[in-house]
């Protein structure tokens, strides 16, 4: 809704034109003639009527804006992150057949949702595309192409949250005896730490301070965790044992296979594979002892909120998959309520 409306200082009366775009008010000083603020009252209903008026500054050809966007992510992304932009924002382009950016509406992602999902994508993997989407869109938003984000009226589908799969004690000491040389350390350290893979094939020997005991996840050339975020991580009396007995041999690298830098990444995937293999352990990847490291330390009493620092996760939800594993831990908290 519009409106006109005076307001008298001291160098006379003013009109002022009173109205809203997106969501956000707009009061514009038109001048000392009534007749004026209503002819310009009158402009601004009709262009909004006609949803002429918003806050972009340009539209946007969509294949060179999907080409800035992917130059953004290559920049300020993990690698992984920008591989899974690059291969979302492609599909959706080759589905939408849209030029320009405002082109993409509600009803556009919503097709695309119906398409994904009748196609066999499951319902967790839409989701995180349409995360993906409506990322690019906000930046898109903050570069003045867009006046607003029509990801923000399109629903997430419903997905079933499935059971952590985490090591039991039995199996994390049965992967741990069957590692033995470089692959035993490697599995301790990530039992201990709770690290990503691409976090630990990065840890230094400068990120690891033994009289303080303290492992640091903190960006370095060419690489930087996710998010960006800082942690540290105390370690544990093994943990410390552990890496104070690992040679070092002149090499930066905590876990390498040259002093050039980490290239261990595959090699650790298909390795602990084979030991999984080996071991009789299934249903688990590497991946599992993040997973291991978080369950044991809930189910051992410690609070959501310090596993989520100590996993480095933005958000609290992405921890809370654990919270069902302190069933003991919540009944006491509850029976310490008095009134």
């Amino acid at each position: 809704m519009a409106r006109i409306y005076s307001w008298a200082g001291k160098n006379g009366t003013y009109w002022y034109l009173d109205y809203a775009v997106d969501g956000r008010r707009i009061r514009k000083r038109v001048g000392k003639s009534k007749k004026l603020a209503q002819l310009a009252l009158a402009d601004v209903q009709v262009k909004l009527e006609r949803k002429e008026l918003g806050f972009q500054s340009k539209d946007k050809n969509l294949a060179d804006f999907f080409v800035e966007y992917l130059d953004y992510s290559k920049t300020n992304k993990s690698r992984g992150s920008y591989v899974r932009n690059e291969i979302v924002l492609r599909t959706f382009k080759g589905f939408a057949q849209v030029e320009r950016l405002r082109g993409i509406t509600p009803q556009l992602i919503e097709s695309y949702k119906k398409f994904r999902s009748e196609g066999g994508t499951k319902a967790s993997t839409i989701n995180t595309e349409l995360n993906t989407i409506k990322a690019a869109l906000n930046r898109a938003i903050a570069l003045g192409y867009l006046a607003r984000n029509p990801c923000r009226e399109v629903k997430k589908l419903k997905s079933p949250r499935k059971q952590v799969r985490f090591l039991s004690k039995e199996e994390a000491r049965k992967l741990v005896d069957a590692g033995n040389g470089r692959m035993g350390p490697i599995i301790e350290t990530l039992l201990y730490t709770g690290l990503r893979r691409d976090e630990l094939t990065h840890l230094t020997w400068a990120d690891v301070d033994l009289q303080r005991r303290i492992v640091a996840v903190q960006a370095k050339d060419g690489w930087h965790p996710k998010d960006y975020e800082v942690r540290h991580i105390p370690m544990a009396p093994r943990l410390h044992e552990l890496l104070k007995s690992l040679p070092r041999k002149d090499n930066p690298w905590v876990f390498s296979t040259s002093n050039d830098g980490p290239h261990l990444g595959h090699i650790l995937s298909r390795d602990f594979r084979k030991l999984l293999k080996l071991c009789g352990i299934k249903g688990a990847s590497l991946h599992t002892l993040r997973h291991t490291f978080a369950s044991h330390l809930v189910m051992n009493g410690t609070d959501v909120y310090t596993v989520q620092k100590l996993l480095g996760h933005s958000s609290i939800k992405t921890t809370e998959i654990y919270a069902h594993l302190a069933p003991d831990f919540l009944k006491s908290a509850v029976e310490r309520l008095k009134f």
